[in-house]
């Protein structure tokens, strides 16, 4: 039984786009054992988080998203002055990953790891030096999704709100391997004894949490803050707005006061294809729907969002 499937690639999967597949697609990704050591320490992916990732369930070997994925992957090497992805060649890789994946669990997460490739400055580097490195996986035995209510904390970035447009070089909003702050936040909520954490900025405005996208509602509205603001463009989140255009309710966009997001009726992270409920955050109780959580995955899960959401984002001049 294979549960855990390694795909090694490299340049080719950056060659400019073609319009249709061709024999050579089935030779874009190698099938590795999952046991082998197939980075490099003289990689920048090891020796300086240099690099891009994005991170999918596949349910039933459907790639939750998958489009929205890729062209967030694409925006993210834009933003870190790397090569393109090619969609197409992208897509065959992944496609042969799953097709490999022989588990009964439904729901395995799909991760893809591309690196800048190895360092120029080490002896290794200077001969092979602008090759991306490139990582997929299909894993079924590992740390799965679990939609039980989930409690959080809030937790200040220490920036301001338009650090973002003052100084890009941040990368904010950019989904980099550089996670090392990402996983201080999740120690810091097994201190205080909570699940999870939202951010916030130092003048007081909504980010998103460690590994999510936070979503709030309102009656029959639902908020999420403004990728705008310097944080990554919820791929989930996107699906959820979908199924609640579907179901008649709002959806906006907001530079969201971190008070505000506090008043909410009801609270939701999204992540990775799923959409889970916050029973607290900073101690305040919030009502949870367990019905219409299954109901909004249900949908995700089953593609009826898929194509509402390809069109979804924020729209209009950004509110400073």
């Amino acid at each position: 039984m294979d549960s855990i499937i390694l795909g090694v690639g490299g340049k080719d999967l950056f060659a400019p786009e073609r319009t249709s597949p061709t024999d050579s697609d089935k030779n874009l990704i190698r099938i590795v054992d999952p046991h082998y050591r197939c980075v490099s320490p003289f990689d920048l992916s090891v020796l300086r988080g240099d690099g891009v990732f994005e991170a999918t369930t596949v349910w039933h070997g459907y790639p939750i998203s998958l489009e929205n994925h890729l062209k967030r992957l694409s925006n993210s090497a834009r933003l870190m002055d790397m090569p393109q992805p090619n969609h197409q060649a992208f897509v065959a890789a992944i496609n042969e990953v799953i097709a490999q994946y022989d588990d009964p669990e439904p729901a395995p997460l799909l991760r893809i790891l591309v690196s800048r490739g190895m360092d120029p400055d080490t002896g290794i580097g200077k001969t092979n030096y602008g090759t991306p490195s490139v990582w997929m996986f299909l894993d079924g035995r590992g740390t799965l999704h679990d939609t039980a209510p989930i409690t959080l904390t809030s937790l200040s970035r220490g920036y301001a709100s338009d650090v973002t447009a003052r100084a890009p070089w941040l990368l904010n909003g950019a989904k980099t391997l550089s996670y090392a702050v990402n996983q201080a936040m999740h120690r810091e909520c097994r201190r205080r004894g909570v699940n999870d954490a939202v951010t916030y900025t130092a003048d007081g405005f909504t980010l998103e949490c460690p590994n999510s996208s936070i979503v709030a509602q309102y009656g029959d509205s639902l908020i999420t803050p403004d990728p705008r603001i310097g944080i990554l463009n919820g791929t989930s989140q996107r699906e959820m707005f979908a199924w609640a255009r579907q179901e008649g309710l709002d959806i906006k966009y907001s530079k969201l006061p971190i008070d505000q997001l506090r008043e909410a009726d009801r609270l939701f992270i999204t992540h990775g294809g799923w959409v889970i409920p916050v029973s607290a955050l900073d101690g305040r109780v919030y009502d949870v729907d367990e019905t219409q959580v299954a109901g909004i995955n249900d949908a995700i899960h089953s593609g009826r969002t898929h194509d509402d959401a390809l069109s979804i984002g924020p729209l209009g001049a950004y509110e400073e």
